[in-house]
């Protein structure tokens, strides 16, 4: 699945997120950082792009508690 749309891939608890961003300071470098939601940087990121940010990602978990 690709998409732009942060709260998709949580939903989905997508295995693989690829964040990117641009830095125009330093004439438009692209960086990218992949991973699993469970990898802490990973998840900050997905978090802060979140529409609900982290009320929706603990929605999310908590869906998954026993």
């Amino acid at each position: 699945m690709f998409t732009h749309n942060p709260n998709l891939a949580v939903v989905c608890d997508a295995d693989q997120v690829i964040h990117s961003s641009i830095d125009k300071a330093a004439r438009n470098k692209v960086t990218y950082t992949a991973g699993s939601l469970e990898n802490p940087k990973n998840n900050k990121l997905t978090v802060d792009v979140l529409e609900g940010t982290m009320p929706a990602f603990e929605h999310r978990d908590s869906k998954y508690q026993d």
